[in-house]
């Protein structure tokens, strides 16, 4: 925990040297891009100079900035400046304590950067990327980012860039650890980084006196220490309180008072010392003054030792609770990009598999034309066929209106959402609620497709039976607890009171009956109603009943209702589409399965289908 406080500084620093590029003041930019006319690269390069000169000066000016170069980038239509411009958003999101945003920017910045193989600026996307996971204190994501960093460093033979990404990957696997293995690998560091004899090879040596100082070794300690003060001596004014910190315990620890008292007094009067630092000044001021035999004194420090300790610890809690808060908040975003893009992909799908039902269909209807016209040509002279010829002809005209109207119209539908949602002209609310409508078009044209496919094969397999035994209450529970959220949205309360009977009957033509009734009474229910199914015996049949408190049925429509070739179907209470050809489904399948179907419906007051199928002898 003490080191990781001055970690960004010291990378700051570390980068600067080794990615260092020539920048201008502030006022000879600003004057530069009143200059540069309608060439939009060059103010783009312009404006995200200035957006850098102004990041730790006024956020709002470089946010605004990065922001006028985004809109030119993306007029312009290239890539590496949109990278550029990512890059450069990224870092005002991420002093402004945005991470979320910071992370979505220089993602889409190291994509294009990878895109056109520029190892120099993915140098800085990876540096900045550490720097905001060390804000979030995320060793994970830390230990990731400096493996990159290390693998491009390795490739271009940048030493000192791979030494500081290998010791920020020691950091986020031994941060506050003592033993061999830590031990081991920051020595080896540190002798892979003498001959740079850099500002990183005395950090690593400093780090490696903290450590040695915690395994209470301050002899072995003052060997990696000292060599690092002359060297921080004049220009390390960053580390010089920890590091005097460090000589004080040391010297204590070997009883060398006088050299301890000189380093305490040394980092009381250094800049910036930190909690840390004055944490290691109390427990040695507390130890010499014991060994002085001032006891009043070392129980002084000790004390103030023990209180700044338990200050730091509730502080520490404290930050930790807000770094959680933070990160849970930027995991939620990338749960909802996430679920989004999910959603983009299933309507996709949902389309394509559309597509391929429609071809199908397509080919079902052409097979149904062509056997209509040979039964035409064979039965031109039957004088009895002709009323049989005027049906097909009706059922003819009424697949083609379904395949017209009511498959078109809701595909035609849901491509212009999903083209609306590839463009990212909407806002998420606008296209999650279009996403939402679409996908109750998408329920209705699926529930008709299965419809028209079963139609299909009854009429040219015919109509083949599979009776087995099995219980009544399960098979229809197994098509009314999935509808269950259909009528919860359209508040409604659906109740399947069907009793524990053993039935004879092919399940799955069961379960379609079961299937149409009940949606059929959802559609013709509005909200407040109910949908009751129930059961009861008639010597060896069971009677199935679907009752409804919707808006029942009109005479006319009741006279026609189980012929293809003459019903309409009526828009349901939520204006949802229907064809009338589930009906015609239930009536052929009860009959193939022994039972009788029958209903009972008054205007504005509800409906009753009842159907029977035998029971267990």
């Amino acid at each position: 925990m003490k080191i990781r406080k001055i970690i960004p500084a010291i990378l700051c620093w570390c980068c600067c040297i080794t990615l260092a590029a020539q920048t201008y003041r502030v006022d000879s930019v600003e004057h530069l891009l009143s200059t540069v006319g309608n060439n939009n690269i060059e103010r783009i390069r312009l404006l995200i100079e200035l957006s850098d000169n102004y990041l730790n000066v006024d956020t709002g000016k470089s946010k605004s900035h990065a922001l006028e170069a985004l809109h030119l980038a993306q007029n312009a239509k290239s890539e590496v400046a949109l990278a550029a411009v990512y890059n450069t958003l990224g870092n005002c999101y991420r002093v402004t304590n945005n991470p979320y945003r910071a992370h979505v920017n220089y993602r889409n910045a190291e994509k294009l950067f990878l895109k056109h193989h520029d190892s120099e600026n993915l140098y800085k996307i990876y540096n900045n990327l550490l720097l905001l996971f060390l804000d979030l204190e995320d060793a994970e994501n830390v230990a990731y980012y400096a493996g990159k960093l290390q693998e491009l460093a390795a490739e271009q033979n940048d030493l000192s860039t791979e030494i500081q990404a290998l010791f920020l990957l020691g950091w986020a696997r031994f941060e506050d650890k003592e033993g061999d293995e830590a031990m081991d690998f920051f020595l080896n560091m540190y002798k892979k980084s003498l001959p740079l004899n850099a500002t990183i090879t005395h950090f690593i040596a400093v780090h490696c006196g903290n450590i040695l100082i915690m395994r209470n070794q301050p002899g072995e300690a003052l060997k990696y220490l000292l060599p690092a003060l002359k060297y921080f001596e004049d220009e390390g004014t960053l580390v010089m309180p920890e590091l005097y910190g460090y000589l004080a315990e040391s010297y204590t620890m070997i009883n060398r008072v006088d050299s301890a008292e000189f380093f305490i007094e040394k980092a009381q009067n250094s800049p910036l010392v930190t909690d840390d630092t004055r944490l290691i000044l109390y427990r040695s001021r507390s130890a010499l003054d014991y060994i002085k035999g001032d006891h009043k004194s070392a129980l002084t420090f000790y004390k103030l030792y023990h209180n700044l300790s338990d200050s730091i610890a509730k502080t520490g809690r404290t930050t930790e609770m807000a770094r959680i808060k933070l990160w849970h908040e930027f995991d939620q975003k990338e749960l909802e990009k996430t679920l989004l893009q999910q959603d983009y992909e299933k309507q996709r799908k949902f389309s394509q598999v559309l597509s391929i039902a429609m071809a199908i269909i397509l080919a079902l209807l052409a097979l149904t034309i062509y056997f209509y016209r040979k039964i035409i040509e064979s039965n031109r002279v039957l004088n009895d066929k002709n009323h049989e010829m005027e049906e097909l002809h009706s059922v003819k005209d009424k697949l083609f209106s379904v395949v017209a109207h009511d498959l078109r119209g809701p595909i035609a539908t849901l491509m212009a959402v999903l083209n609306l949602s590839r463009s990212n002209t909407l806002d998420a609310a606008t296209q999650a609620q279009l996403l939402i409508d679409a996908s109750k078009r998408v329920d209705d044209v699926n529930g008709l497709l299965d419809n028209l496919l079963r139609w299909a094969k009854s009429q040219m397999q015919g109509l083949a039976a599979s009776p087995v035994y099995f219980n009544a209450q399960e098979g229809s529970n197994t098509v009314t607890n999935p509808m269950q959220n259909v009528a919860v949205s359209k508040k409604i309360a659906l109740d399947d009171r069907i009793g524990n009977h053993q039935i004879y009957a092919d399940r799955d033509m069961f379960a379609t009956v079961v299937r149409n009734l009940t949606a059929n009474a959802i559609k013709y229910t509005s909200a407040g109603g109910e949908v009751t199914l129930s059961s009861h015996l008639v010597d060896d049949m069971l009677v199935i009943s679907v009752m409804d408190s919707g808006t029942g049925m009109p005479p006319e429509v009741q006279n026609k209702l189980f012929k293809l070739s003459v019903t309409k179907s009526q828009r349901g209470t939520d204006n949802e589409a229907g064809t009338g050809l589930g009906l015609v489904l239930c009536a052929d399948f009860v009959k193939a399965n022994g039972g009788k179907i029958w209903f009972n419906s008054v205007p504005g007051e509800g409906s009753t289908f009842y159907f029977s199928v035998p029971v267990k002898s």
